[in-house]
């Protein structure tokens, strides 16, 4: 886990994690609002060790190196990739991550995708003084399904392609995504006074020049220092209460159209699944059914034809 200047959230984000049953790696990228001194309050009850990289960029990639050098002295069975201001749920009731995670990998499954749910500031919260973050912010939008935060481990696990994204396994390793998304609910901005400091002294400031060169780091390319970027009218919003179920739809983008992130267009009901699943075999079906009507040298070719679109 990244951490930079969440000093608000990251004893809730560590608690919540150690109540998971996932212990932690915490890179600090020198944090200078007391994060550093919280985490190391709970190194052995939650957090393994705290690295701190002085930089006066904040570089993902430099992060990721140093995490992926220290992770083959605790020989992890699957790698979890969460930021500070993120609480991780599994979609398995009753279920905690690292009680879902030993399931996933009975099933045989490497990969696991998840719902990313942007929780933000409205006119009927900005200013609660409620210190947990996820009973102060209950307003929410579905924001992307690109966010492949959990893989079984294997040395050698790229994550540049895809900008830490999804992670590309080493030749010869196939991935078998598991079919339920988890859950991570997003917090990144807690206040109006957070909101501005995060992006325009600790973040946009500070990201590593080759890696905006990159592209990376462009979601808050949008933003203006302006409450109305950062305040969103509840009535847009879904309201969360705690009881597992969310809207899968896109409500209000919180990057104001900077970051469009990609295969998100279609999402299917466990129903409307299946009804396409019925009619691509009904189809594949009526395709074979007219090949086997066929001369021989015509049907070889045919087949062939087929075989090549599956």
């Amino acid at each position: 886990m990244p951490v930079y200047n969440e000093a608000d959230i990251i004893e809730q984000a560590i608690t919540h994690m150690a109540e998971q049953g996932i212990p932690l790696i915490l890179i600090d990228n020198n944090s200078t609002d007391g994060s550093l001194e919280i985490e190391r309050r709970f190194i052995g009850k939650g957090v393994l060790e705290v690295s701190v990289q002085p930089s006066q960029y904040f570089s993902l990639q430099a992060l990721w190196n140093e995490l992926f050098s220290r992770l083959p002295a605790y020989s992890p069975d699957w790698v979890i990739r969460l930021g500070a201001d993120e609480f991780l749920e599994s979609p398995i009731p009753n279920k905690t991550i690292a009680e879902s995670i030993e399931e996933v990998d009975r099933l045989g499954f490497n990969l696991i995708q998840f719902n990313c749910f942007n929780f933000v500031l409205t006119e009927k919260d900005y200013s609660s003084h409620e210190p947990d973050v996820r009973k102060r912010l209950k307003y929410y939008t579905w924001n992307s399904d690109f966010h492949f935060k959990a893989w079984k481990y294997y040395p050698g696990v790229d994550l540049i392609a895809t900008g830490g994204h999804k992670p590309a396994f080493p030749q010869g390793i196939k991935e078998h995504v598991f079919p339920a998304k988890f859950i991570s609910r997003h917090y990144m901005f807690r206040s109006l006074e957070h909101g501005m400091r995060k992006v325009f002294k600790e973040r946009l400031p500070r990201y590593d020049p080759e890696e905006r060169a990159l592209t990376w780091h462009g979601h808050y390319n949008n933003l203006k220092p302006d409450p109305s970027y950062f305040i969103a009218d509840s009535l847009k919003l879904n309201r969360y209460d705690e009881d597992g179920n969310w809207v899968l739809e896109k409500k209000f983008d919180a990057y104001f159209g900077a970051w469009k992130p990609p295969n998100t267009d279609e999402h299917f009901s466990n129903e409307d699944l299946s009804k396409k699943i019925d009619t691509t075999r009904t189809d594949l079906q009526r395709q074979l059914d007219a090949i086997y009507r066929l001369p021989p040298i015509r049907l070889y070719l045919a087949l062939k034809r087929l075989i090549g679109r599956l």
